[in-house]
């Protein structure tokens, strides 16, 4: 009966305490020291700068104050608030460059026709190259042979064969040049062709939603980060997209150098998005995560899983 009626009044004095506060206009809640809810019209000082949460007359939340960052979170946030302003840049780029070539072409049939197109043009200047390349050749090996008879002959060769050398050389060079250059060309369209079809075929498959970043979200204040080398950059890259896909996560939008998941919007939600970063001569495969704006939402972004994400992504370099 002892512990029933202590329980009754302290149940007794949440309720008045409650009662009070909403009366007052204002009710917030935190945790003390010994991990007890305290309830009141306003927050100690001590509590300030800790986390609390303002509830409605009915006790719902209404906003959760964060605490007060630290000194390494305040450098973190700092930092991925610079990657996002990346992560625009680039995908306002990209979808300029995705536009131009959906308003250009309507098939990957129409892509190859034009580069054929292109690439049989820079073709018929190499073949007239070419045919130039053996005539000067030849006029260059006539200069050479009549120099040579004169130092067969023990005489110095005269200053108009030897300029006649030097231009035919000159021009010669020059023909060689431009066909590399034709050729270099040609190689450019065969590779831009490519790029362009496997582009078109992404954008076919991805889904009418507009991708954005993240904004309306909250960030987790954890950053995945995979350095990567000319070498091994686009093998990661990969294995990155094939870790969001792993998460169950729903891919809206894909470049070489930006991915992004759909936004979260339930609080249990994730958004995900993979950037390459270059900065200093170094590229940066980084792993941002972020949490739909809510109450619930920022408790997500405090989660552990957020950490175990970011370390099993960063064994991915392994």
């Amino acid at each position: 009966m002892a512990l029933k009626t202590i329980s009754s009044l302290l149940l007794l004095s949440v309720m008045l305490t409650l009662s009070a506060a909403a009366n007052a206009g204002k009710l917030y809640r935190w945790v003390d020291e010994s991990g007890n809810y305290s309830f009141s019209d306003k927050v100690p000082p001590k509590y300030a700068r800790k986390e609390h949460t303002q509830l409605s007359e009915a006790g719902r939340t209404i906003e959760v104050k964060d605490a007060a960052k630290t000194t390494e979170q305040l450098a973190l946030l700092k930092k991925i608030n610079a990657l996002q302003k990346t992560q625009q840049k680039l995908l306002t780029a990209q979808l300029a460059k995705d536009a131009a070539l959906l308003k250009t072409f309507q098939s990957t049939e129409d892509i190859d026709a034009l580069a054929h197109s292109k690439s049989e043009m820079v073709q018929s200047h190499i073949v007239i190259a070419s045919g130039q390349s053996a005539t000067l050749k030849k006029q260059l090996i006539l200069y050479q042979t009549v120099a040579a008879n004169f130092e067969r002959k023990g005489k110095k060769i005269p200053q108009k064969s030897l300029d006649n050398i030097a231009s035919a050389r000159s021009q010669f060079d020059k023909n060689q040049r431009e066909i590399s250059e034709f050729e270099a060309q040609k190689k450019h369209l065969g590779e831009q062709l490519l790029r362009d079809k496997a582009r078109f075929e992404v954008l076919s498959k991805q889904g009418s939603e507009k991708p954005s970043i993240q904004r309306g979200t909250i960030p987790s204040l954890v950053l995945g980060e995979l350095p990567c080398s000319a070498k091994n950059c686009e093998r990661l890259w990969e294995k990155a997209q094939q870790f969001i896909q792993q998460q169950n996560a729903m891919v809206i939008y894909s470049s070489d150098e930006l991915l992004l998941t759909k936004k979260p919007k339930l609080g249990k939600d994730r958004g995900l998005s993979l950037t390459k970063l270059q900065q200093s001569g170094q590229t940066t495969i980084m792993l941002d995560i972020r949490c739909a704006d809510s109450p619930i939402g920022k408790r997500t972004c405090k989660d552990v899983v957020n950490r175990q994400l970011s370390e099993s992504f960063q064994q991915l370099r392994l």
